[in-house]
């Protein structure tokens, strides 16, 4: 008795059906749903990312602008005496300002004015540096005082335009012994050289110093302290400002920042996995005629995508109660519905044994209660039926056997023939001899039922025997002739596939005429590549009109598969071709194909080609 494995029983695939059908939905929906939330963060993040960095850049550059004019307030009054500029134009030493003491310290309190007036402009200014170029001097306001001192040697004039020094520890220029209550801090400073107008005379060099705190005050709404890391970072790598405060005013060491330098692009974003960090980088460039700084945001993967997280681990837990509730009732079903099957198996073993008098004790009122009620109809028929069936065995074996008593011999007309063709050859008949021979031939070729294809020569053998028939038959009336290729006798071909040919021109083509005998003509070669064995059955009797030939043509175009059943040739239409082409594609393949055409002036051509392998040919 075969027995049942495990995960074969209908409880098990019940089960298991169950489980796909709410597992699959749930984890598909999970994935879609974390995939497109993930996306959707991501755009969203891109769009607001690229926002808050253009609102920082705009701020940013408007901040900058403001120190960038205040230091421009040294052309302000170009030609009023007193005024700055013309301070420095002059050096002090012409007809307005007499070389005693009392003018030196009056210009230099009037220089003091013009360089507080500046430094109180703005709160974030830490010094105020001013360098004489013709004096060889540098005046530094600090903590609202002037120190002068002189350079040993000239500063070298380095720049011809403003620029920004990125963050760095303030410093005294140079001056030494200053006494001030005031700390060193961390600045910015911009640098701009003061020109003789209109020519490239250098006058003097102005520096300010400025602190960070209104430029962190600025970016600290660009990120999210903890979690997300800012930046801004001039064009040569160096850190002007940073969310960690360890690497302001140090050289940029994350390869990052080269990727963005050098990408070309005045912003965008892009992915990171590398070094420490994993997650998106957006930046956005501030170019102005005295600076040239990158703002820089770093988003982690982890923070980017923290709702999407905690939507999958919500849906997580939603699938893990599901599951639970489909696994309790998987169960309650599972067994509530395969009990009574379990049941109706354990009756069937007890009539497998022969206790074909079981009761079937299930009186459900379901789909398995009706079946338990038509398998003990089904057993109490059996029963009935059994007797029944050995009497009809009984009978069965004895009509077999008179069946078989009855039959001819089939062996027995072939030896009766030879009998016959043997008188008639003793009695010099030797054209009864020749029909009774060709009949004998055709019988012993149908007799040989052990064999499904043959060489072309033995199918040729057997055409000739049946055309010799009909050469007596109709006597001058026929005129036939084969016109076979050597190479192709030894060919396989299935067994009477060309009978059919031959009679459907009997039956369709042939006209008895004495004054213009019918010509058969049968030929067999093979193509240049000898892939194709191409027999053609061609006649000039009266042919098919064309709607006919069309008919026909279509009738086979739109036969049935292989395998779907056998084509009827006696159909209507049919003329015994259907049948041909449906033995040539079970014997070898679809490609096997059939041809009809008219032949001039009047006939019909039929030729089958065979596609051959190389067990074909022997």
């Amino acid at each position: 008795m075969n027995t049942i494995k495990p995960f074969n029983t209908i409880r098990k695939k019940l089960m298991l059906l169950l489980l796909a059908a709410t597992i699959l939905p749930i984890a598909t929906s999970m994935i879609i749903s974390y995939n497109a939330t993930t996306k959707s963060i991501t755009e969203d993040a891109i769009a607001r990312n690229n926002r808050l960095l253009s609102l920082g850049k705009t701020n940013i550059m408007n901040y900058m602008n403001n120190i960038n004019q205040k230091s421009l307030a040294v052309y302000n009054a170009m030609n009023v005496p007193r005024s700055l500029y013309y301070i420095l134009e002059h050096s002090m030493e012409d007809e307005v300002f007499p070389n005693d003491i009392t003018d030196v310290i009056r210009n230099r309190n009037l220089l003091k004015d013009h360089l507080y007036n500046m430094y109180q402009s703005v709160s974030e200014f830490h010094k105020v540096r001013l360098y004489a170029v013709n004096q060889n001097a540098t005046y530094l306001l600090w903590n609202d005082d002037i120190k002068v001192g002189r350079n040993n040697v000239p500063i070298p004039q380095t720049f011809k335009k403003a620029y920004i020094e990125p963050t760095h520890m303030s410093h005294n220029y140079g001056l030494v012994d200053l006494k001030s209550s005031a700390s060193e801090e961390m600045v910015f400073t911009l640098h701009r050289p003061i020109f003789l107008a209109p020519s490239d005379e250098l006058l003097a060099e102005l520096s300010i110093d400025v602190r960070l705190n209104v430029l962190e005050d600025l970016n600290r709404q660009l990120y999210d302290g903890g979690e997300e890391s800012f930046y801004i970072a001039d064009s040569n790598g160096q850190i002007v400002l940073s969310s960690d405060k360890n690497e302001i005013g140090t050289s940029a060491k994350q390869s990052w920042l080269g990727t963005i330098l050098s990408s070309g692009q005045d912003s965008g974003h892009f992915d990171w996995k590398e070094e420490s960090f994993k997650g998106m980088i957006f930046y956005d460039r501030i170019k102005t005629p005295y600076m040239d700084w990158y703002l820089i945001k770093q988003t982690p993967y982890k923070h980017l995508f923290s709702a999407a997280d905690r939507i999958a681990r919500i849906n997580t837990a939603v699938g893990i109660a599901f599951l639970a509730i489909v696994v309790l009732a998987t169960l309650f079903i599972s067994i509530r519905f395969t009990k009574p099957l379990l049941r109706l198996i354990g009756y069937v073993n007890k009539i497998e044994t022969g206790n074909l008098n079981v009761a079937i004790d299930i009186h459900s009122n379901d789909e398995i209660g009706l079946l338990a009620r038509r398998f003990r109809s089904m057993m109490q028929t059996i029963n009935n039926l059994i007797l029944t069936e050995y009497r009809l065995e009984i009978a069965n074996k004895t009509n077999e056997l008179k069946a078989l008593q009855a039959q001819v011999n089939p062996h027995f007309l072939y030896n009766a023939l030879q009998s016959i063709g043997t008188v008639s050859l003793q009695h010099g008949d030797t054209k009864a001899y020749s029909l009774i021979t060709s009949l004998g031939k055709m019988m012993r070729y149908h007799m040989n039922a052990m064999d499904s294809v043959v060489e072309l020569r033995r199918e040729l053998d057997y055409v000739q025997a049946y055309l010799d028939l009909q050469k007596q038959r109709f006597d001058t009336a026929l005129h036939v002739q084969l016109l076979i290729d050597e190479q192709t006798r030894q060919i396989l071909v299935p067994k009477m596939i060309l009978q059919p040919l031959l009679e459907n021109f009997f039956k369709h083509g042939f006209v008895q005429s004495s004054e213009e005998p019918s010509e058969l003509l049968i030929t067999s070669v093979l193509d240049k590549q000898g892939e194709w064995l191409s027999i053609t059955v061609q006649d000039n009797g009266c042919g098919v009109s064309e709607d006919r030939l069309q008919e026909v043509r279509l009738q086979l175009e739109k036969m049935p598969p292989i395998g779907t059943g056998q084509p009827n040739d006696q159909e209507e239409g049919g003329i015994g071709l259907p049948n041909v082409l449906s033995r040539l594609r079970l014997h070898f393949n679809k490609t096997a194909a059939m041809e009809l055409r008219h032949v001039k002036p009047h006939g019909f051509s039929v030729t089958i080609h065979i596609p051959l392998a190389k067990e074909n040919e022997r």
